[in-house]
């Protein structure tokens, strides 16, 4: 048997004195009273309230009631003890071999009703189909059906609590109701059916959407990366440009420096020379000479090792990709927000 008809959910077992929540979820009574009047439905996660939204399950009960009794037959004859079983007494629950039963059924006068091993959960099925469903109130066979409550109803009750409500058998009822019966049920298959089908469609969206996007993901930053390649050897270009022109122009300059140097150096050997041994008249001559030479100038330049020029093309440079990352952090906002609105709008 399935096991959702005799399985609790929470304990495992065969279920006992079951009821059923708003949630069409069955339970073992015991099960539930551990909630102390709140339980969640380990099924569904739904809340209930279980002081007041719970049924007794009569159903379930005799079902299992039945499968219990299958699983009680002996393999030994409860009479002589000497036997294989084969029969089982419905009325007294004892197995019995085939003489045993025979004698057994002579003695209650034909009256306990005793079956083959083999009939007995088809005709304790058909048993718990003629038992008597008694009414709460009054304590009589529920027999009628009241078609304006849609409830299963006594005759104490049709006459009492349903006047002049359209009553009917049970078995008319059924024949009545056959129609939305049917429809109903066609109508949870179809719901359970499109339901389970949408849900499969949904994760198949969103398998498809999340490749969609770690594909636009990757073809985004490859153009990211394509571009900071494109911008670096542009980078690496105008700093290797800049350094060799002003390497080439520091090596022209250099030249002349070296004249000057060479220059200034013979120029304050002599200088020295002349102070040493010279009149005042040589002194004052070779200071004049000095002065009016290109080497005053030059001297009088302030010494520049790191060109300017090499100085303003970091800073330029430094700035340009200070303004490229915030570039590239603008697109990849843009792009997430993208990506989100798509969703949202879906």
């Amino acid at each position: 048997m399935a096991s959702e008809f005799t399985l609790c959910p929470v304990c495992g077992k065969m279920f006992l004195e079951p009821v059923t929540l708003n949630c069409f979820h069955t339970f073992c009574f015991n099960c539930l009273n551990k909630a102390s009047g709140n339980f969640v439905c380990t099924i569904c996660n739904q809340k209930h309230d279980v002081t007041n939204e719970i049924d007794r399950d009569n159903f379930t009960q005799t079902f299992c009631d039945v499968i219990r009794m299958e699983r009680k037959l002996r393999d030994v004859c409860i009479s002589c003890a000497d036997n294989t079983a084969g029969m089982y007494c419905f009325d007294c629950q004892n197995s019995y071999c085939s003489n045993c039963s025979t004698h057994h059924i002579s003695l209650n006068h034909h009256e306990h009703e005793v079956v083959p091993f083999t009939s007995v959960l088809e005709r304790g099925f058909e048993r718990r189909k003629s038992t008597p469903l008694m009414c709460d109130v009054h304590d009589l066979n529920v027999n009628q059906f009241c078609m304006t409550c849609q409830k299963l109803v006594c005759g104490e009750c049709v006459i009492s609590e349903h006047r002049g409500h359209w009553c009917l058998p049970t078995d008319k009822a059924l024949t009545q109701s056959a129609g939305t019966i049917k429809k109903t049920s066609k109508t949870l298959k179809n719901f359970h059916t499109e339901y389970h089908r949408q849900d499969l469609l949904v994760l198949e969206y969103l398998e498809v959407e999340k490749d969609k996007i770690k594909k636009e993901i990757k073809n985004l930053f490859a153009e990211i990366r394509e571009m900071l390649d494109r911008k670096e050897r542009r980078f690496i270009q105008d700093v290797e440009n800049v350094f060799e022109k002003e390497k080439k122009y520091f090596k022209e300059i250099e030249i002349e420096s070296s004249k000057m140097c060479s220059t200034a150096a013979a120029a304050s050997t002599r200088l020295k020379f002349i102070n040493k041994y010279g009149t005042a008249r040589e002194m004052l001559d070779y200071h004049s000479r000095l002065k009016k030479s290109k080497l005053v100038a030059y001297l009088a330049a302030p010494v520049q090792l790191l060109p300017k020029a090499v100085v303003h093309q970091s800073s330029s440079l430094i700035s340009e990709i200070d303004s490229l990352v915030e570039r590239l952090n603008c697109v990849i906002s843009r792009h997430r927000g993208d990506y989100v609105k798509r969703l949202i709008n879906r």
